[in-house]
């Protein structure tokens, strides 16, 4: 069994967020999932896909698609027209240059053992 790192349980916490409505409480139906994310860390996070996708556009879709609408690699594969390895790897790569820019932003984050 794979122990997730903090980054993707923040991703994860980020999608719920954004797709709650960037953590405004509205009279609308919830669907079940609430974020436990504050808004200035989601907006931290917002800004660094943003921030990703100006230089790789089709990672952010990826990071997007993947924890906003919770598409499998192989939907988002057929989604951007690549194959579902490069998928995944993109996904992995995007995951890993999040991390280190939140790192570097003072967002700490810890790694499971």
């Amino acid at each position: 069994m794979q122990l997730e790192t903090t980054i993707e349980y923040l991703l994860a916490e980020w999608g719920n967020w954004a797709v709650d409505g960037l953590g405004l409480m509205l009279c609308s139906q919830s669907e079940g999932k609430y974020s436990e994310i504050d808004d200035s860390t989601a907006l931290l996070v917002d800004q660094a896909i943003a921030l990703l996708g100006q230089t790789h556009p089709k990672a952010q879709q990826v990071i997007e698609l993947y924890y906003r609408k919770q598409l499998s690699f192989r939907k988002i594969a057929i989604t951007i027209n690549v194959g579902e390895t490069k998928t995944r790897h993109m996904h992995i790569s995007s995951v890993a240059w999040l991390e280190g820019h939140l790192m570097a932003k003072g967002l700490l984050l810890q790694r499971a053992a």
